[in-house]
């Protein structure tokens, strides 16, 4: 067994030797020892009581050290160490797309293909989607598991598998929008991208990529979470935090593709190097890393599995990772010959954020450039403040003045460039007339917004929602009842999981609770008649729920009964 607290590997004289030959802000000589400086980043997690991470850095040709900080397994007094596995998240995705990049390059597929060529399965929506399009998040597909939250049983609820997300994808009868207009972040793709392999390769993604991929590159500690059951020597327990401690909050599901990588940061730093240096080919080391085009012409910061993007304006090409308690980030600055990987088994790590502090150690010290701003009176910053709803999606933004400063409602301050442009981190915010907004967000999402005005019903207007709702998208029939002067959502299988339906603006509503948030937008005619709603989400928009002849008083019944 490990001992807690700090382990590493490689020779004591090989990390000195990486630490004295590293370019810091400082004169190298003056750098601390790359040891200290991660123990100082890692601090909060070296303890042997709560769960951690193991962080991997390797420059140019050295030797890589890694470090392993906290407890794989609480219950055990597991430390983590440089060999513990941990799930990847989408950081994963990369595997998927040079997966797909191998078979395109042999002409076994083309990333100009119409998915239905593969998975014939899916509904014809009057525009083809390619499967480079699948792999740039620009499909307009919704994603299975946004659908899935929205019918009541989100991630980690329950069981799923690719056939599973298949099924729930065939059953969409929209898009989020037209193939190739947009950008928005969909698991679902990478899911069917690992279907595409399969039928295209006669192995599951699983196989092809232990013998394309993991096994040539000597990636010996990586493999797919296939089969959720299977015993993985070395394994990290994941972890949620909760007033009462941690828990656990492990992906018991087999879909994958989209994430699902289980692995070390070792092994991640094997495969960045094999990037950098073009092990895998000239095509899909440059194809890769091209970034996506809109229709419009508009270039996105997504590639193929990657994001490339700058940090303190150098070059870097990344990804992180989110599942269940499991945190990822994997990025490289070639220009600089830097790699940094960071596994977590803590659902409260930001490990992008700890893998930028390790990048600091490294990079040039970078000078912000003077940013041009204005002082705004508070009548300017009034004018815009107010209510604005995404036009693509139906989301809710709330601008609000607090001080002397205008604010997204718990959210960043917005720092005024003009009387139309503000600017949070590396999001902008325009404005276009009294009532038009437009944010940009690095990763080349635009949306557009419009001022509207917020809504409150009276009481007795309420009982014109109530009743049950069903949807064949998502296989799931939703009660809608009155309670205390608020609308209340319940599922019909689980009538005591019900979400309270707060009124935003006109017969629109939001809900949230820890696995899903959204609207729900009730369709009215001219008679006040109720026909339907939609609930959207960040990655589903519309998702149709049609008025059945119940009232909705099933769920009361039931709470009587018990």
């Amino acid at each position: 067994m490990q001992p807690f607290g700090k382990t590493s590997c490689g020779s004591l004289l090989g990390i000195v030797i990486l630490a004295l030959s590293i370019a810091c802000p400082a004169q190298a000589d003056d750098a601390p020892a790359v040891g200290q400086a991660l123990d100082t980043i890692f601090h909060d997690w070296d303890k042997p009581d709560v769960p951690g991470c193991s962080v991997g850095v390797r420059r140019a040709d050295s030797q890589p050290l890694v470090r392993g900080y906290g407890s794989a397994d609480l219950e055990h007094d597991v430390a983590i160490s440089p060999s513990t596995v941990f799930e990847a998240g989408s950081v994963s995705k990369q595997f998927t797309a040079a997966s797909i990049l191998l078979l395109a390059e042999e002409g076994k597929l083309s990333l100009t293909d119409d998915v239905r060529k593969y998975i014939p399965e899916l509904p014809n929506y009057g525009a083809p989607i390619s499967i480079n399009e699948l792999l740039s998040h620009t499909s307009g597909l919704r994603d299975s598991g946004g659908v899935e939250a929205l019918a009541g049983w989100p991630r980690t609820s329950r069981v799923y598998t690719l056939v599973d997300v298949l099924n729930i994808s065939a059953r969409q009868k929209s898009l989020n929008y037209r193939p190739g207009a947009a950008y928005s972040y969909t698991n679902t793709g990478y899911n069917l991208l690992a279907i595409i392999i399969e039928r295209v390769s006669g192995k599951t993604l699983a196989h092809f990529s232990q013998d394309r991929l993991f096994e040539p590159l000597r990636m010996t500690h990586t493999q797919w979470r296939d089969d959720f059951r299977r015993v993985v020597k070395g394994r990290a327990i994941a972890y949620e935090a909760t007033k009462d401690g941690y828990r656990q909050r492990m992906p018991f599901e087999d879909a994958y593709g989209n994430g699902g990588l289980l692995t070390t940061v070792g092994d991640l730093l094997r495969w960045n190097e094999a990037l950098t240096a073009g092990e895998l080919g000239n095509f899909v080391t440059t194809e890769i890393q091209r970034q996506a085009t809109l229709d419009s012409g508009r270039s996105i910061a997504y590639s193929r599995g990657l994001f490339v993007e700058s940090y303190h304006d150098v070059r870097e090409i990344s990804h992180g990772g989110a599942t269940a308690g499991y945190r990822a980030w994997l990025g490289r600055y070639p220009e600089h010959h830097l790699s940094i990987a960071v596994l977590c088994n803590a659902g409260n790590v930001n490990a992008a954020t700890l893998a930028h502090k390790v990048a600091d150690i490294f990079l040039p010290t970078q000078v912000p450039a003077r940013r041009t701003t204005v002082t705004l009176t508070a009548d300017q910053l009034a004018r815009r403040a107010g209510l604005y709803v995404d036009l693509r999606m139906g989301l809710p933004l709330r601008l609000e003045v607090q001080g002397d400063a205008l604010r997204v409602s718990s959210g960043p301050v917005l720092v005024a460039a003009s009387l139309d442009e503000f600017i949070a981190g590396s999001t902008t915010f325009r404005f276009s007339g009294h009532d038009r907004l437009t944010r940009e967000t690095a990763d080349g999402d635009v949306r557009e917004f419009r001022l509207t005005q917020p809504w409150q019903p009276i009481s007795s207007k309420l009982n014109r929602f109530a009743g049950d709702y069903r949807s064949d998208e998502a296989m799931a029939t939703y009660h809608v009842t009155v309670k205390e002067n608020l609308l209340a959502l319940a599922p019909e299988d689980r009538c005591g999981e019900e979400l309270i339906l707060r009124p935003i603006f006109s017969d629109t509503f939001e809900f949230s609770s820890d696995d899903v948030g959204g609207v729900l937008h009730f369709s009215v005619d001219t008679k006040g008649k109720v026909s339907s709603f939609e609930m959207s989400d960040s990655r589903v928009h519309a998702l149709v729920f049609s008025r059945t002849a119940g009232h909705g008083t099933a769920c009361a019944r039931t709470t009587l009964q018990n």
